[in-house]
C-alpha cells in the first residue's frame, strides 16, 4: 500500500489516533456520517495487530486469523456486516467448515460442524464424562444464547444503558449478571472431572481470551465454545489486513482521511476538554473530538515504566491513575512467520492447529503452539507450492514483555525460543525444520515496538474483574476524549474491537437512519 502523504489540515471534526480495526471502524462510520475525520497511523500499514506484511512473494497475518460476523448468512456475531452495510463496502470472503484442530497427547479434536458434532467427539475421547459433557454444553448454549440477544451499545451511555434494560427481561439481565462473575473453570468443574478435558479448554481460552480458565468470565468462554460451530470459519481474502483495507476505502469514499508514519507526540487539552493533538515533528492539529486507538497505557501512561503518555497525567482522577497502573495485561507471544514447503502438510490438514504435548493444569507451566496457514484459505498469499505460515508459541519463559531486553543476549535468547519452538513444532509435522524457505520472528518486543503498544501484547486482560462494567468504556476523563479497541469493553479480538468501534462512533455521532 502507498503511503499517503496527502496535505493535511489545520482541524477537523474527529481525529482517530492508531489504525486498528477498532480506530478504523469509528472512524470510517463517522465519516460515513457527516464527520470530517482523521486517522494517524504511525505505521506504514493498517490494522494494527490485524495487518498483513509482505515479503516477496508471500504476505503474512500478524494477529487474528479466525474471524466472526463477517458474513451476513452465517453465525450470530453479525456486527461486522452492520459496518460494511452503512459503509456499503463488503469484502471478499472465503469459507471453511472446519475452524481448527486440536492435537494434544490422547488425540485429536476436529473443531467442526454443529455443537452437537463436537459433543459426539468429546464424549468419544472422554466416554466416563459423557453426561457432564452434555450438561456443561447445554449451559453454554443457555449461556451464548442469552449473550447474542443483547444489543451492542455502550456501557457508559445512561440512554444506551436503559434501552438494554427495557429491551431485555430482568430475569435475563440478572442470570447474564450472575455468569459474569463465575470463572468458565468454575462452570467447567460443576460438570466435568477429567482434568485432561480442563487443560484441553484451558489451552482453548490462552489461545483465543489470552486468559486461562480460572480468570476468564464463564460468559465468555460460552461464547468462544458455541459461536464458532454457528456457521463455520469466514477468512478475508488478502489475509487479515484485507479488513483494515476496506475500512480504509469506507473511510476515503465518505471524506475521510489517513495519514501514514504519523507518529502523535500528544493530546491537546484545554480547561480538562480535549482540542486536537500534537504530532512528532512538532506540527498541531485542532479537533473537536479525539479517539485514541494507541491503549490506555500508551494514552495514559503508567507508574515503573518508561511510557511517555498521550495525555499528561494530571488531567486524570487519581482513581482513573491508579486503574491503569494497577490493570492487568495480556502476556504475549512469541512468532515465527515461515514459508513453508507445502509438501510438510499431510492432506486433510486443517488450516488453523493447536497443540499441547502435556495436559498442563496452569497456565504458569503450559506450553501450547498455534499453526496458522492463511495460504491453506488463500493461496495467493504465498508462491507456488509454499505455505505462508504464522507458528505461534506460547510458554511463560518467552512470553511475559517484561523479560525481554534488547541487550547482548537478545538475538542469543530469540534464536533459543525459535529453536525450542520449532522442536515442538517436530513434534506434529515432522521435517518442517528442515522445509522452510524464509523465516522471521516476534518477540514481545517486536510486536511492542512495530504496533506501538506497550506491554507487546493484546490488550487489558479478559478477567472476571476486568469484563462489561469494570472494563475501560469509551468516556474518560477527559471531556471529548474517547477510547476504542481491545481495552475498552468489550474486549479483545476483531468482531469485539469493531463492536467497541461501533459504540465509541455512537457517542459522537449516531447513524444517520436512526435520528
Amino acid at each position: 500500500m502507498p503511503l499517503n502523504k496527502a496535505a493535511l489540515k489545520d482541524q477537523y471534526d474527529v481525529i482517530v489516533i492508531g489504525s486498528g480495526i477498532g480506530g478504523l471502524t469509528t472512524a470510517s462510520l463517522l465519516a460515513a456520517r457527516g464527520k470530517d475525520v482523521l486517522v494517524l497511523e504511525q505505521h506504514y500499514l493498517p490494522g494494527g495487530s490485524a495487518q498483513t506484511f509482505p515479503y516477496k512473494q508471500y504476505r503474512f497475518d500478524v494477529g487474528p486469523k479466525l474471524f466472526f460476523g463477517m458474513d451476513a448468512s452465517r453465525g450470530n456475531m453479525r456486527y461486522h456486516q452492520q459496518v460494511f452495510d452503512e459503509l456499503d463496502e463488503y469484502p471478499d470472503l472465503s469459507h471453511y467448515e472446519s475452524y481448527y484442530s486440536f492435537k494434544h497427547p490422547g488425540g485429536c479434536l476436529q473443531v467442526a460442524g454443529s455443537v452437537e458434532e463436537y459433543i459426539a467427539q468429546l464424549v468419544a475421547a472422554f466416554p466416563q464424562e459423557e453426561d457432564g459433557i452434555r450438561r456443561f454444553y447445554a449451559t453454554l448454549e443457555d449461556l451464548h444464547a442469552m449473550f447474542v440477544a443483547f444489543p451492542n451499545l455502550p456501557l457508559d451511555r445512561p440512554d444506551a444503558i436503559l434501552k438494554t434494560v427495557l429491551g431485555v427481561s430482568p430475569d435475563r439481565l440478572l442470570k447474564l449478571g450472575f455468569w459474569g462473575y463465575i470463572s468458565f473453570g468454575s462452570l467447567f468443574d460443576d460438570y466435568i472431572r477429567s482434568r485432561e478435558l480442563r487443560a484441553i479448554l484451558n489451552a482453548e481460552m490462552v489461545a483465543f481470551c489470552y486468559s486461562d480458565i480460572d480468570e476468564v468470565p464463564a460468559v465468555l468462554g460460552a461464547l468462544v465454545l458455541i459461536e464458532r460451530h454457528k456457521g463455520g470459519g469466514t477468512f478475508t481474502k488478502g489475509g487479515s489486513g484485507a479488513l483494515a483495507r476496506l475500512l480504509v476505502r469506507g473511510l476515503e469514499k465518505h471524506g475521510g482521511q489517513i495519514q501514514y508514519r504519523a507518529s502523535t507526540r500528544r493530546i491537546l487539552v484545554e480547561r480538562g476538554r480535549a482540542c486536537g493533538v500534537e504530532l512528532a515533528d512538532g506540527r498541531t492539529i485542532a479537533a473537536e473530538y479525539v479517539v485514541s486507538n494507541a491503549g490506555v497505557v500508551n494514552t495514559f501512561g503508567r507508574a515503573g515504566t518508561n511510557v511517555e503518555p498521550l495525555v499528561e497525567r494530571h488531567w486524570l482522577r487519581p482513581q482513573t491513575r491508579a486503574k491503569v497502573d494497577r490493570v492487568k495485561l495480556t502476556d504475549s507471544f512469541f512468532t515465527i512467520f515461515a514459508g513453508v514447503d507445502a509438501q510438510v502438510f499431510p492432506p486433510g490438514t486443517d488450516a488453523h492447529m493447536l497443540y499441547i504435548d502435556r495436559y498442563y493444569q496452569s497456565v504458569q507451566d503450559m506450553r501450547l503452539i498455534c499453526f496458522c496457514n492463511s495460504s491453506f484459505k488463500d493461496p495467493t498469499l504465498a508462491p507456488p507450492g509454499k505455505h505462508a505460515l504464522q507458528i505461534v508459541y506460547f510458554d511463560p519463559e518467552c512470553c511475559k514483555f517484561d523479560s525481554w531486553q534488547r541487550d547482548e543476549q537478545y538475538a542469543q535468547r530469540k534464536q533459543a525460543t525459535f529453536e525450542r519452538a520449532m522442536c515442538m513444532a517436530e513434534e506434529v509435522f515432522p521435517g518442517i525444520t528442515d522445509s522452510l524457505d524464509y523465516v522471521t520472528c516476534g518477540t514481545p518486543l517486536t510486536y511492542a515496538d512495530y504496533l506501538a503498544h506497550w506491554g507487546g501484547g493484546w490488550g487489558v486482560r479478559m478477567s472476571i474483574d476486568q469484563f462489561a462494567f469494570h472494563r475501560f468504556q469509551h468516556k474518560t476523563d477527559v471531556q471529548n476524549l474517547f477510547l476504542v479497541g481491545a481495552d475498552t469493553h468489550p474486549g479483545i479480538g476483531v468482531v469485539s474491537v469493531t463492536m467497541s468501534g461501533i459504540n465509541c462512533a455512537y457517542h459522537i455521532a449516531q447513524p444517520r437512519t436512526s435520528r
